[in-house]
């Protein structure tokens, strides 16, 4: 049945799993969780985009044997307002702001997301209006990865700001990923750091040794010494600073591999 058939004990089933998860959170295992959600269908349904190839199933699977749990939706089970800040109207407290790890795939511009198929008028999720991710309603998040044209594009850094995460991954381009590079950028992340990980993984399109997209990580800190720290030491395979941001950040570093701003 649709996801959004079923609306309303999908969000009980959130809010209870959530429930659950306060009342466990000082167990080490509460921090090994996602969400991910993903679209690749963008013809008629109100969205209008170019069809994508699924870059997040694999990831899926290797989180889940490496004992992470979590939910995976896809087209019109994914929605714009998982991504919303619960004050502003989303339900992000309950989806990707409640979950250590939180993966978007699809289209993308500055700071901002496009889901496949519309909902309540929206198809798009503008990260300095709508999102608090790491903070407020939810609080959980401590990386975010965006499968994504050009969200994190050096000309929009400060739209980013709003959110309390250690890490976010993207690029400064328009990419193009082949099915398996995010989990092959998770799995080099038990003994490289992040951005070394997603560095080596990312810059390469489909067929080795291409060189064409421009992948870049946005660290956050409460300091330029602290940021530094988890810019080097961040892996998430191997669970180094996993757990959610200390509040306010206020330092951020990037570390990029610039072929370019094409497609932005």
């Amino acid at each position: 049945m649709k996801r959004y058939l079923q609306s309303s004990n999908r969000k009980l089933a959130s809010i209870l799993t959530l429930v659950v998860w306060l009342l466990i959170s000082n167990i080490a295992q509460a921090n090994h969780n996602y969400w991910i959600d993903e679209s690749t269908d963008f013809t008629g349904n109100g969205c209008q985009n170019a069809d994508l190839n699924d870059v997040t199933s694999s990831l899926r699977s290797t989180l889940n044997s490496d004992g992470w749990s979590g939910t995976r939706w896809t087209n019109a089970n994914a929605w714009p307002e998982d991504f919303i800040e619960q004050n502003l109207g989303g339900i992000d407290h309950v989806a990707a702001d409640s979950k250590t790890l939180a993966v978007y795939a699809g289209h993308g511009n500055r700071a901002l997301i496009q889901f496949g198929f519309q909902r309540n008028g929206r198809c798009t999720v503008a990260f300095d209006a709508s999102s608090r991710h790491g903070t407020q309603g939810g609080d959980e998040a401590a990386h975010m990865m965006y499968v994504t044209s050009c969200t994190i594009h050096t000309d929009s850094l400060s739209r980013h700001f709003n959110q309390q995460v250690r890490q976010s991954f993207g690029y400064h381009n328009s990419p193009s990923v082949k099915d398996n590079q995010p989990r092959d950028f998770y799995e080099e992340t038990d003994s490289e750091d992040n951005i070394v990980a997603w560095r080596e993984e990312m810059e390469d399109r489909p067929g080795w040794f291409t060189g064409d997209n421009s992948p870049i990580t946005l660290t956050f800190g409460t300091s330029e010494s602290h940021c530094n720290t988890v810019k080097n030491g961040a892996r998430l395979r191997d669970q180094a600073y996993i757990s959610n941001a200390p509040e306010p950040h206020t330092w951020y570093c990037t570390s990029m591999f610039d072929n370019g701003d094409s497609g932005c």
